[in-house]
């Protein structure tokens, strides 16, 4: 279905510009397998039932049973096991290197992310995406040099630190690299040609303090980004009267809520599920809190249907997306995502703009913000989840 979808984009993008089709190759996209072994019918099987689609697209080659093929069409749109032929001649090569198995969902993010920019700027660009698997280092050093062979010098890479920290080892001097999914305070060390584009969530905590009390407790999942947020709002707001860790699938939070929480600004450093279910049952068990504040994390439309409009009076969410132009947000919208909440989506494509500018300065720019010290500089909002939709909130609304 990817593919059609994709064919929908480009027509769509190039009948818009004019009354005939333009002579310029529309982006592709090409998934590269760097395994070793031959992947069968069982393995497809098995990569397909993960939601590893990108793993399953790049290992598939031929097959004659009917599983395997419907799930390939199921994915790709198509029929044929026919290979894409390469753009003859284009401006602009990206290698897309993603570990699937590390950021799980955020594959299909980051890639649907890059077509969606690329068919937007209407450039003849071919990106390849070398679907890695694991963030060993022998799987990221087979990409760059897979890559490099192809003449390939520029690079999207959807890594988590581990896959950073090999990547600072291994890519060369002569070629460039974005990340979008961490920031540059999340490393311990970086070469000057690795950019990051991940949020900056110390910034985040530090504006949503300016609407707390100053009596302030936090709540994490236990995963390494909660509990660095927890210690920045401790670190920030001068401590923590409360602070309480949230493990695994549970419904009931009575045992979180107690009276230390009563008259508190409540840090919801929780993915949005958790999130929403502890706004609901603090006023469940009739605490009253001065304020819920979150990060990026939950700057999500669907909180408004976890949530009853009583359990957000008082919620207010850091956003640091600017929004995008319309042609940009409808190409994402047919490929399933949402440029103005999903923050990996918007990161990505902001980097495929800086990779693009290097290239061509004079492109005209979709995107506002800048790179600083080979990080993108993202501004901070803090918005009020009204009843039906977020608002820009002002300090004296508390």
């Amino acid at each position: 279905m990817r593919k059609f979808l994709l064919f929908l984009m480009i027509c769509a993008a190039l009948w818009a510009k004019s009354d005939k089709l333009s002579d310029i190759p529309p982006a592709q996209e090409i998934y590269i397998d760097l395994e070793t072994q031959k992947c069968g019918d069982d393995c497809l099987l098995e990569l397909f039932n993960q939601d590893l689609y990108h793993s399953f697209l790049a290992r598939f080659t031929d097959s004659n049973d009917q599983n395997v093929l419907q799930a390939y069409a199921a994915i790709s749109g198509k029929q044929t096991t026919h290979k894409i032929a390469p753009i003859q001649g284009a401006d602009f090569k990206i290698a897309v290197i993603i570990p699937e198995r590390s950021i799980k969902s955020y594959a299909r993010v980051v890639s649907d992310a890059v077509i969606a920019y690329a068919v937007r700027k209407d450039a003849r660009v071919e990106i390849k995406f070398y679907n890695i698997g694991d963030e060993t280092e022998q799987n990221v050093v087979n990409a760059l040099n897979e890559a490099r062979n192809y003449g390939i010098s520029y690079f999207i890479t959807a890594f988590t630190q581990t896959g950073v920290e090999i990547l600072n080892k291994n890519l060369g001097d002569d070629q460039v690299a974005y990340v979008p999914t961490i920031h540059v305070s999340g490393v311990t060390t970086s070469r000057s040609n690795i950019a990051f584009g991940g949020i900056d969530y110390k910034a985040q905590i530090e504006k949503l303090l300016e609407f707390s009390n100053g009596k302030n407790a936090a709540f994490s999942d236990g995963s390494r980004l909660a509990v660095a947020m927890n210690g920045y709002v401790e670190q920030l707001g001068g401590g923590l009267v409360y602070e309480g860790e949230i493990r695994g699938a549970q419904s009931d939070l009575k045992a979180y809520v107690n009276a230390r929480l009563d008259g508190a600004s409540v840090f919801l450093n929780l993915p949005i599920i958790k999130a929403s279910l502890l706004s609901s049952q603090l006023r469940l068990y009739d605490v009253k809190v001065a304020a819920l504040l979150s990060t990026q994390i939950n700057y999500l439309p669907s909180i408004f249907k976890l949530t009853q409009n009583e359990d957000r009076q008082n919620l207010y969410i850091a956003n640091s997306l600017l929004g995008v132009d319309g042609e940009l947000q409808g190409y994402g919208a047919i490929l399933g995502q949402d440029f103005n909440y999903n923050w990996v989506a918007y990161s990505t494509a902001v980097g495929v703009e800086h990779l693009y500018s290097m290239l061509e300065p004079s492109s005209d720019k979709i995107f506002a913000e800048s790179m600083e010290n080979n990080q993108i500089k993202y501004g901070v909002k803090i918005m009020k989840a009204d009843e039906y939709d977020f608002t820009q909130a002002e300090k004296e609304e508390l």
